[in-house]
């Protein structure tokens, strides 16, 4: 269920994007690619700073590791 949610949602993202691409190129210029490279340095620094490190991780610790992170921690309290 997670993987079908996670496939229709970036479907829906790839979509929209593609509907408003055009318009927005012809807005923005060269602007747009500005707009691009920091929506993918916004995401770098979310998951630099706000995902854990799972490698090696087994599923069943997966709990501890969410408690254990400086910010979800007060989230997760109830997990595992």
């Amino acid at each position: 269920a997670g993987q079908s949610m996670n496939v229709s949602v970036n479907m829906f993202f790839t979509f929209i994007i593609g509907q408003f691409f055009l318009t927005m190129l012809c807005h923005m210029k060269f602007g747009l690619f500005y707009f691009f490279a920091a929506m993918v340095l916004i995401m770098t620094i979310f998951i630099y700073f706000l995902l854990p490190e799972t490698k090696g991780v087994p599923i069943e610790e997966m709990g501890r590791v969410w408690k254990d992170h400086r910010f979800w921690g007060k989230y997760a309290r109830g997990v595992g």
